[in-house]
């Protein structure tokens, strides 16, 4: 009982424990260190546990170093940036939770770029009324979270971070819930995507009339790039079809979070022992393959607008 009790901890604290490069600890270092440099750049990724990190692969790590190669692959001037990317996921977190706490996390590291991944949470509370009423009860929240409440919290969001910061602002399409196409929880996530990708039309109206306003907020679509390393990786499995539920995805992570925390094992590695799946690990998770994806898309709209 004893060692399960310390695996149990281990497991606990490997799974929620704050991402290092969080906002508080990113201010207190800005602060002591003074003015920034010139050269200097802050990146914030605002989302939840598939940002956070730690029960899903750590994609936010890997974006300064993935950026400044492909800056000096192109032989940009900027090449020589230093990039601050400042992680500010959070495990469970609703759309209403980042909309009145979040949010001040994000405005005090004074970003130059926000890539906001949000609403999974939301979306399950969507699917299933056992979800729903644990968020409720967890977050303390005072309705229900539906689509409209959704896209309405993402939405103010987006408009207190514009009013806030000045930072140029994505918006990025949820990942898909279980790698079935056709499922019940990836009608969710399809019908509350195509609400998301009409964000971007709605901010330029807001928005100044010179070049760099005018791309101030965007919409990445994730989803459909995750969809796309999926299928490409099923035709070379000779189109194994996807058999994992998103409902039984709570089970799985207890399980493969042993194995990760305690034992070592990667995300990639738990994902082909246990479910099959090709980038979400037990069907909600980014695996490492996954996360690749993710860190991708965002490297690339850095790239986008910073050249």
């Amino acid at each position: 009982t004893g060692m399960l009790g310390i695996i149990a901890i281990i497991v606990a604290e490997g799974l929620s424990r704050p991402p290092h490069n969080g906002p508080h600890e990113f201010v207190k270092q800005d602060q002591k260190k003074g003015k920034r440099d010139d050269d200097e750049r802050v990146l914030v990724c605002l989302g939840d546990s598939l940002t956070h990190g730690a029960c899903s692969a750590n994609w936010v790590d890997d974006v300064e170093s993935s950026l400044i190669k492909q800056l000096k692959l192109q032989k940009k001037d900027n090449a020589t940036i230093k990039m601050n990317v400042v992680n500010a996921g959070q495990n469970s977190i609703c759309t209403h939770t980042v909309l009145h706490e979040k949010v001040n996390h994000v405005v005090a590291c004074q970003p130059d770029y926000i890539f906001i991944m949000i609403g999974s949470n939301d979306a399950m509370a969507i699917y299933r009324d056992d979800w729903a009423k644990e968020r409720m009860h967890t977050w303390k929240l005072t309705e229900r979270p539906n689509e409209d409440v959704l896209i309405r919290n993402l939405t103010d969001i987006v408009k207190a971070l514009l009013a806030q910061t000045n930072a140029v602002i994505a918006i990025a399409t949820l990942p898909p819930f279980g790698e079935s196409f056709d499922s019940d929880s990836n009608k969710i996530i399809a019908s509350v995507n195509c609400r998301i990708k009409t964000l971007e039309n709605l901010f330029l109206g807001d928005i100044k009339s010179n070049s760099r306003e005018t791309k101030r907020v965007s919409v990445i679509d994730v989803n459909s790039a995750l969809w796309d390393e999926i299928n490409s990786q099923r035709r070379s499995r000779n189109n194994a079809k996807a058999t994992h539920s998103i409902d039984m995805f709570l089970p799985y992570a207890i399980v493969m979070g042993l194995f990760h925390c305690v034992f070592g094992f990667s995300w990639n590695i738990l994902t082909y022992l246990f479910t099959g799946n090709v980038v979400l690990s037990e069907s909600l998770h980014l695996n490492e393959d996954g996360g690749s994806v993710v860190k991708n898309e965002v490297v690339q709209w850095m790239l986008n607008i910073m050249t």
